[in-house]
Formats: C-alpha cells, structure tokens, sequence
C-alpha cells in the first residue's frame, strides 16, 4: 500500500505542477461561468444534492444554468452525451450514470455528461442558451478552465486519512488541493458533534478561503410510486437497508436519527447496478430478520429496474441544507488576497 500511494502522489504531483507552472495550460470555455463542484476524496461527500442546491441557488439569481458531468460508469454509445434538455430526459440511468440521471430528475435544467468535460461544456455552449454551468466532480480533472472550484468536505471523513490511494482515501496531496480552492463545504455536519465541526473548521481556515456548513438531513419517506408516509413509521421497527454507496454507514446514520428498534445493512458497491440475484439476497436478509419494512435511497431507486417488485420497500430522500452558507461571494481570500 506505501509504495502504491507513493506512486499515485508522484503522478498526481506531476502533473498538478506542470498546470500550476503553466508547463499545461487548461482550455477555456468563453462566455460562459463554469463552477466545479468537488473533493478531495474518493465518493460520498455529497455531490450530488449539493449540485443541485447550486443550481437552484442560480436559477433563483436569475442565471441560466446547465449541469456537465463524467457520467461514471454510464454506458454510452457517444460522447458528449445529451442526457436531459431540461424539459425531457433522452438516457436511462445505465447510459447516463445514476448522478446524472438524478440531476435530469430534480434539477430541470440541460444535463450533459462526457469523459471530456471541455468537449462536454462546449457542447452546451454550442446547444443551451447559458451563461453558468455546474461541473458536477472534476477538480482533479485540470484540462478544463474553471471560475470557481468549491469543495465538499465530508465531516464524518475529513481527509481521507491524510494519506493518498490507496492506502487512504486522498485523490491528491491533501495541502495542495485545499490551497487550489476557491471555497469550502463541510458536508454531513449533522452526523457528527459539533467539536468536530468546529475542529474542520479550524483546519480549514487556515487555507484563508470562506467555509460553509451544510447538513444532510431527512428529505421524505416515500413508496417506490413516490407517495409519502410519515417519518414516524420507522420509529421502533425493525429496518433492513441496502445501497450501493461509497458510505453505507452515513446512510445507516440517517436512519438511526429515525428511531428504529433494530437495523441491519446489505451493502453494494457504489454505483452498483442491480440484478435479479441480488434482491433475492435482499428478500431472504429480509426475512431471516423479520424487517417490517426495507430501506434504500433516491441514487439507487432510479437504478431499479421498473418491473421492480419487493414487499415493504420505502426510499429516503435527503435534502441538501445549509446551516451558514458563504457561498460563491467575490473571488478572493478573507483578506481580500487571491
């Protein structure tokens, strides 16, 4: 694990340095704003809601926005691919990537994904009247010339363990890519105690750039049709939960904040897609614990398959919130200094 690590930190380091000494100059989208919305982890800070809060925080300005992704283990026959106009959704959550599909889902505004982000946000230049868009991840992913690079911090894993792939989580040197931000997001504030808020915080602050605090608090409970039911149905009862996440344990977290009696997991791989197996596996979990009802969440609904058909099943949905938004203020540090 040491020397792998050592050899992800030397290429990384690289090549951030040959960007950072202009050696490799970004491309430029022009007329348009583009804001990267990021980490500096692998998986789970909460990405996909917080783009979403983004674009609504735009749209609400009165911009004109559109949401550029990688579209991660989406399998498309071209690239860049067109996944929504805003209006309707042309892709399946199997061509597009589940996060994407979501955005096409909640947000109502173009979403495009493709390996290439500057060939992606040129092809919404080129096709949408907009002037913002959201880079959805792609801080590391230097080609492309952003305005803005905000990052999500994960306050139940901070940084990764200070150590890089794959011994730890880090995509990169953590102090470089604290200092290339133009801002902060502490992310699932609520999981955590309010010291180790604080503690984030503190660390943060010395990077000089404004920070944010956000919670991923309970959104609904819903039927898989999308019906509501009350919270208080998971109070005392017995919950089976499966997902593929990069963090099951925050999901199981969220839940416990429901006050169920008794909770067990079935835990996939992150951006898992689901086979006729597995939910037999899911069924006899369920039934081995005599679970009242089961549990999964909105990125792995839209990977069920539509004949989908399981006894008691229930999503839930988590809203987004910020407790202090600082968010996209003028460029700068607190100082005033760039």
């Amino acid at each position: 694990m040491e020397i792998l690590a050592y050899i992800y930190y030397l290429v990384t380091s690289i090549k951030n340095r040959l960007y950072d000494k202009g050696i490799l100059k970004p491309k430029e989208v022009p007329g348009v704003e583009i804001i990267c919305v990021g980490n500096i982890t692998v998986g789970g800070t909460g990405k996909t809601p917080g783009v979403q809060y983004f674009t609504k925080k735009l749209l609400d300005q009165g911009r004109k926005v559109a949401i550029v992704s990688r579209g991660y283990k989406g399998k498309r026959k071209r690239d860049p691919f067109l996944v929504s106009d805003g209006r309707e959704i042309f892709a399946s959550p199997k061509e597009s990537g589940d996060e994407p599909f979501l955005h096409a889902l909640n947000a109502k505004v173009p979403v495009v994904v493709g390996a290439n982000r500057f060939k992606a946000c040129s092809f919404v230049k080129k096709h949408f009247d907009v002037d913002t868009i959201i880079l959805d991840d792609g801080f590391q992913h230097r080609k492309l010339k952003r305005d803005r690079d905000v990052i999500l911090v994960d306050a139940t894993n901070p940084f990764g363990g200070r150590a890089l792939l794959p011994k730890g989580t880090l995509r990169e040197d953590l102090k470089k890519g604290l200092e290339r931000a133009t801002e902060f997001i502490i992310t699932k504030s609520d999981l955590v105690g309010e010291r180790e808020v604080e503690k984030i915080r503190k660390y943060l602050r010395r990077y000089k750039k404004e920070v944010s605090i956000a919670k991923h608090g309970v959104s609904s409970f819903c039927d898989l049709k999308g019906n509501m039911k009350p919270l208080f149905w998971v109070k005392g009862k017995r919950v089976l939960l499966f997902s593929g996440l990069a963090n099951p344990l925050n999901f199981e977290k969220t839940v416990i904040s429901l006050d169920p009696e008794y909770i067990e997991r079935v835990d996939f791989l992150d951006h898992h897609h689901f086979k006729e197996k597995d939910f037999k596996n899911i069924r006899k979990r369920a039934e081995m614990m005599d679970a009242d009802y089961i549990i999964t969440t909105e990125k792995d609904l839209v990977k069920l398959p539509r004949n989908f058909k399981l006894e008691n099943t229930y999503v839930l949905k988590i809203k987004f919130t910020m407790l202090e938004d600082n968010t996209l203020k003028p460029v700068g540090g607190l100082d005033g200094s760039n």
